[in-house]
């Protein structure tokens, strides 16, 4: 006979080595509202990021924007909050897997649906970082050309270039959103229109391209943050994982 070991859900430790690893349940709380934080930082970011011209403008308003020494540090505020935006995206990455994981009762490794929620929150993540870099530092390069020289093709050139780029990186958002609904649904784990909402939300990722589509998954985002931590704090501090089940060998 094997015994799967019951888990408490409040704390849960796994030894490695001689350490004892724990995750309370007050870290997933407050990690679940790194949803909210990253919508309202990574917009807020966004918007000082991207503000100067991006289109058809003639050549001599892009010199003209990008300039000004005052646009570039205002761009540069945009970039330290939507960074970060990201860094708490991925609080809330992991408050999402914590959720699959607790709701499918995988024992000993991650179920499918965890890593799929782990993989494409942290791609996501990874690209956003990577974009906001390269548009920040296009936009600003003039702090360090000679005579703070504008090349207005170039910095065209990367506004396409960073849309696309974060665009398509919405598709690993969309698996992490995907995977996360199904648990919803299937499970129960949250009120089932999160599910729902959630299947809207990851079309509405793999269309981002629209622009327009961002706004759906910007709101999943944080409604489901504000539900997390809602839920969390509604629960019994020792809620079981899985109760002790025998299975024959």
């Amino acid at each position: 006979m094997i015994l799967l070991e019951h888990r408490p859900s409040g704390t849960s430790r796994r030894l490695k080595g001689d350490r004892a690893v724990t995750t309370s349940r007050a870290l997933r709380q407050w990690g679940s509202l790194g949803g909210l934080a990253f919508v309202v930082l990574f917009v807020a970011g966004s918007v000082l990021i991207f503000d100067g011209p991006n289109g058809d403008e003639p050549p001599a308003k892009w010199i003209a924007f990008y300039g000004d020494s005052g646009h570039r540090d205002r761009i540069n505020i945009g970039w330290i909050l939507a960074g970060l935006g990201v860094f708490c995206f991925l609080w809330f990455v992991a408050s999402l897997r914590d959720t699959v994981r607790r709701a499918t009762v995988a024992p000993e490794s991650d179920s499918t649906l965890a890593f799929l929620v782990t993989i494409g929150g942290t791609a996501y993540a990874a690209v956003t970082l990577a974009t906001l870099g390269e548009a920040v530092g296009v936009r600003t390069m003039s702090d360090d050309t000679f005579q703070h020289e504008v090349f207005p093709g170039i910095l065209h050139a990367n506004s396409d270039g960073t849309y696309i780029a974060h665009a398509t990186g919405t598709a690993a958002l969309a698996a992490m959103i995907f995977a996360f609904s199904i648990t919803v649904l299937a499970s129960r784990a949250l009120p089932r229109w999160i599910g729902w909402f959630g299947l809207v939300a990851a079309v509405a990722a793999l269309v981002s391209l629209l622009f327009f589509t961002m706004f759906v998954w910007l709101l999943w985002i944080a409604v489901t943050s504000v539900v997390l931590f809602v839920a969390a704090r509604r629960e019994p501090r020792d809620t079981p994982m899985g109760s002790t089940v025998a299975s024959p060998v």
